[in-house]
């Protein structure tokens, strides 16, 4: 059999659905396609059940990405659910659904092997270093200790922001008791996984996900950060602006952000602060790279390199 030429990854996050496709080209792989759309899953399930209206949405999004995945002749796939499928009740129908109306497989990730693979995407091209490497989903935040492509200690929690705005922050105007009890919710969790990184250092912080750039953006938009990397001091002055919005509407217009990026906006911000904070974290870069190159690396041969 043929090698593919082109290789693929569905990522059904909590949040967002994304298809990125790269192409085998002179030994190297470049981009071909990437598609992103906003299915809100963590928000519509509910007892491990998914209400009618998000599940139509996902359907809906897997079936325009199997329509393009099938303009491909030699593709291989690699499609998972994470946070958001971890949660399914196994009797309810909706994976075989969502497998049947995309044409592949899905394998629902523990949130470990999440992290895994998120480092090994956020590690391609990056020096040879010790790394500290944090995503921010809908449904679970990962953190991930590394040296250079191999990680080291890795963390899951089920704290996303979209679940932890249903839980605490679903208001159109912020109030700030509601910030505080989500910002001592955060540190609870956070306090349960950190000592497994007592004694970890590292010479880079890095951070992918929607998340995390939606707040770079957010900082750079106000004049209060540069693009592309944030740093402890002034990610502690937007915390301010959350609640001098007297709406999300307003909000959206202060920080030159998507409504619909607003709507789970605070919730993500307050995960990001908090483990500033609590892994004394001064700066942070941006990644461009995340789950999806981490699973298709695993795609294609070691020998083979991402631009």
């Amino acid at each position: 059999m043929n090698a593919p030429q082109y290789f693929a990854a569905v990522d059904l996050g909590s949040n967002s659905f994304h298809l990125v496709i790269m192409k085998n080209e002179n030994h190297g792989l470049t981009s071909v396609d990437c598609r992103r759309e906003l299915v809100r899953l963590a928000a519509g399930v509910d007892g491990g059940k998914v209400n009618h209206e998000t599940k139509s949405r996902a359907l809906r999004c897997l079936s325009h990405f199997h329509d393009h995945l099938q303009t491909f002749p030699s593709i291989a796939v690699s499609a998972v659910g994470t946070s958001a499928f971890r949660n399914l009740d196994p009797e309810n129908n909706f994976f075989e659904l969502a497998k049947a109306t995309l044409g592949h497989d899905i394998r629902i990730l523990s949130g470990e092997d999440e992290a895994r693979y998120i480092y090994r995407g956020v590690s391609q091209g990056q020096p040879e270093q010790k790394r500290f490497v944090i995503d921010i989903g809908g449904g679970s935040t990962e953190m991930i200790y590394g040296e250079g492509r191999d990680p080291k200690v890795v963390a899951s929690l089920e704290l996303g922001c979209v679940t932890l705005t249903s839980r605490f922050l679903n208001y159109d105007k912020l109030p700030q008791d509601q910030l505080n009890k989500c910002i001592e919710y955060v540190d609870q969790q956070i306090n349960t996984i950190a000592h497994r990184f007592d004694g970890l250092e590292w010479e880079d912080a890095m951070g992918s996900s929607g998340t995390i750039k939606s707040v770079s953006w957010a900082m750079h938009n106000l004049g209060i950060a540069e693009e592309g990397i944030i740093r402890r001091e002034q990610l502690d002055r937007l915390l301010p602006v959350l609640t001098q919005a007297e709406n999300q509407h307003q909000l959206s217009h202060l920080l030159e952000l998507n409504p619909r990026r607003i709507a789970v906006f605070g919730a993500g911000y307050i995960i990001l602060n908090r483990l500033f904070h609590c892994f004394n974290i001064n700066e942070l870069r941006i990644s461009n790279k995340a789950i999806r190159e981490g699973l298709i690396d695993e795609l294609v041969a070691p020998t083979y390199t991402v631009d």
